[in-house]
């Protein structure tokens, strides 16, 4: 990269939330919103999951037609009050659930995003691209936005993903990899969306919105959220394989995103983690600080809160660091967002809160 990319504004949809202020004020206190599903495991206990409620007949369309739903709240919510140039000049980088996804949506691909443009009744960029990478999609869009910000206003990286479909909560409470009653080392099943506007540091920048009320104030009036250092990797360890877990891959993309610190910045004084609270990955996030001497570093992790959300969670991750920055709860002015997709991607992306220099 040559210059870092702004994050102008931010959209989510939730369990805990159906805006991005709601959601991260919920994250902050750490506040959830889990209850039991119909479907049990083997003692016949109920599987929780945070699910989205949007109510009227949303929660019972198809799945695609949910997934496009939630998307379209978190972009319009993204959008809302902008005077921008028409869409049809924005690529939407779309990040979706990994190809080899149990009981993944039909059509996902395709389906997807025509279901998003006619609930939004806009029209994006031809340049616009999939991203079905799990929870590193965020990162990897976020490394093409790079690019295509050099000839667009806008880029927009949007993700929607849910554990919550039947297909795939038979087929990983099969592989254990689900919290039950019978597996204390799985993940809790979530769903969200969410949606991140960047752009060039010398774009005109919008107002930051970060709160419901009309005339909040930022920590530093004028500062923006930057992504200044990205640092993606491919694990051969993976869950299932027969490598064992040593956190390499996970490890380099943190030092290649660290070697973006801006000069005289600081330390990395807070981590915001995708993670799921599967004991795989919080074994492989644990390695992986103590190999980048970043085991001391505060950790939030949205799971807490939110449960596994896919594809939606690398996004939440930059989206909580945003709201957190402009908000001044931050624990530093330097912050990294780390992600991993089943598949085997790993990403850490370095975000610093100030005011750009040339």
């Amino acid at each position: 990269m040559t210059e870092p990319l702004a994050l102008l504004r931010t959209g989510a949809v939730t369990c805990v939330g159906l805006d991005a202020p709601s959601t991260f004020a919920a994250l902050r206190t750490r506040l959830n919103h889990f209850y039991d599903l119909p479907f049990v495991d083997t003692r016949g206990e109920p599987i929780t999951a945070g699910l989205v409620t949007l109510g009227h007949d949303a929660d019972r369309a198809p799945a695609i037609d949910k997934h496009a739903a939630m998307l379209a709240r978190a972009i319009g919510e993204c959008l809302d009050g902008l005077a921008l140039p028409d869409t049809r000049d924005i690529p939407l980088l779309l990040c979706v659930a990994e190809v080899t996804r149990p009981g993944r949506i039909a059509a996902l691909d395709a389906g997807l995003r025509p279901a998003l443009e006619r609930a939004l009744e806009r029209r994006f960029s031809p340049q616009s691209r999939v991203y079905a990478y799990g929870q590193a999609g965020a990162a990897i869009a976020l490394n093409d936005a790079f690019a295509l910000a050099g000839s667009h206003p806008f880029v927009l990286i949007a993700g929607v993903d849910s554990y919550a479909s039947a297909g795939t909560l038979l087929a990983l409470h099969g592989a254990g990899r689900v919290l039950s009653s019978v597996n204390t080392h799985g993940f809790i099943p979530g769903e969200a969306a969410c949606a991140v506007l960047v752009a060039r540091p010398g774009q005109v920048s919008p107002a930051p919105r970060w709160s419901k009320r009309q005339r909040a104030r930022s920590a530093a009036p004028g500062a923006t959220l930057f992504c200044t250092g990205l640092g993606i990797a491919r694990e051969v360890a993976v869950i299932g394989s027969a490598a064992p877990n040593r956190a390499i891959a996970l490890s380099d993309a943190i030092r290649t995103a660290l070697g973006g610190l801006p000069p005289d910045s600081g330390a990395v004084g807070l981590r915001i983690s995708g993670q799921s609270s599967e004991d795989f990955y919080a074994k492989e996030f644990a390695l992986a600080a103590a190999r980048t001497n970043l085991s001391a570093t505060p950790l939030w992790m949205l799971a807490d809160s939110l449960g596994e959300t896919g594809a939606a969670a690398g996004l939440l991750a930059l989206a909580w660091a945003y709201a957190a920055a402009h908000k001044g709860y931050a624990a530093s002015f330097n912050i990294l967002c780390l992600m991993a997709g089943d598949e085997g991607e790993r990403s850490a992306a370095l975000l610093s809160f100030g005011e750009f220099s040339a």
